[in-house]
């Protein structure tokens, strides 16, 4: 075989030995580039979870029950979102909710209005570190009201006839200074999700902001226990009684044990007559309805029947509207006079006493 065959025919199978080789890397690169296309698009594709959503329209300001509400599954929701049909029975949506929709905190009133229970109002009351128990009052608590006032019969005639006495009992706290009920829980969730996280280098700019951050939650602590005023929990009836001593006397906070249930008992005691006085001839479901928490408080209390004037006092009612006997004042005993006791005789009948 010529010379110039055997060199043609060695360069045609090193060419096609190339070639298998580069087919073999072709085809083992082609399904890992399938497979990051595969990955990629599984990146861009959001995850998936289970979430709340309305089952159905939900209006604003109606409490949501459990039967309004379903899970389904949504893309990534945001951090704001719920995962347990529990924890949105019962809110109250402050807009309205299509049906389907995914709810999350911001469709939710939120504030210490949530922790206000039917019959009750949010009342602030001015308190410094005395009033405010050395300022170790927080949101949550339960606390009594005392009130110290001056007598205004007392004061117009000159004399000082300055009382103090319980004037309202087991009032929950929605408020102190400038913190609320609930912002511990949003506090405690914020250093759960920090659970991990190094510490910021020495001398870095993290460690700098860390510190910024810190001075300034010092700042607000600070400013936490100057409070001035704190929100009460407190029934309709009860609020002008609230705002009068408030206004016309000094209040005093006394902080008791959440498991302490135990309340004056004011039907034995004269119920201090309202400002307005009720009509008469009031057939029994007007006075029935006379006697609800929030007529109450619109018949009024003035000064005078704060204070505890006996001569304005009038019988007082108990829960159901009925009313009780006023409290009798016993009349004072004499003093015994001091003397000689005269016995005659054996018997001790004849008893004379002289001065």
């Amino acid at each position: 075989m010529p010379k110039a065959i055997r060199i043609a025919a060695i360069l045609l199978l090193a060419i096609a030995a190339l070639l298998m080789v580069l087919a073999f890397g072709l085809g083992r690169r082609a399904p890992a580039a399938a497979d990051s296309a595969h990955d990629t698009a599984t990146l861009r594709q959001p995850p998936k979870r289970l979430m709340v959503v309305a089952g159905k329209e939900l209006p604003a300001g109606q409490p949501i029950a459990a039967g309004d509400l379903t899970i389904a599954e949504m893309a990534l929701p945001p951090a704001n979102g719920y995962t347990v049909i529990g924890e949105v029975e019962g809110r109250t949506p402050s807009r309205n909710i299509a049906a389907g929709a995914m709810i999350t905190s911001e469709h939710l009133l939120q504030g210490i209005a949530i922790g206000i229970k039917p019959g009750e109002r949010a009342v602030a009351v001015p308190v410094d570190e005395l009033a405010g128990v050395s300022n170790r009052v927080t949101p949550g608590d339960y606390v009594d009201v005392f009130m110290s006032l001056q007598d205004p019969s007392a004061a117009a005639s000159g004399r000082s006839n300055t009382q103090a006495r319980l004037l309202l009992s087991r009032l929950q706290v929605l408020g102190y200074g400038n913190a609320d009920v609930g912002q511990r829980a949003a506090s405690d969730d914020a250093q759960n999700n920090d659970v991990g996280e190094l510490p910021p280098e020495p001398g870095s700019r993290a460690e700098t902001i860390a510190a910024r951050d810190s001075r300034s939650s010092g700042a607000n602590n600070a400013d936490a226990a100057q409070a001035r005023s704190a929100i009460l929990a407190v029934p309709v009836q009860d609020a002008g009684r609230l705002l009068l001593a408030a206004h016309s006397g000094k209040l005093f906070l006394a902080l008791r044990n959440p498991g302490d249930t135990g309340l004056a008992d004011e039907t034995i005691f004269a119920a201090p007559p309202p400002v307005l006085a009720l009509r008469g001839n009031l057939d029994d479901a007007a006075a029935e309805a006379a006697a609800r928490p929030e007529n109450r408080a619109y018949a009024g209390i003035d000064l005078s029947a704060l204070a505890g004037d006996g001569s304005r006092s009038t019988p007082a009612t108990s829960a159901n509207g009925a009313t009780t006997a006023p409290q009798r004042r016993r009349s004072p005993r004499p003093a015994t006079r001091q003397g000689i006791e005269i016995i005659r005789g054996t018997t001790p009948s004849n008893r004379l006493s002289s001065p």
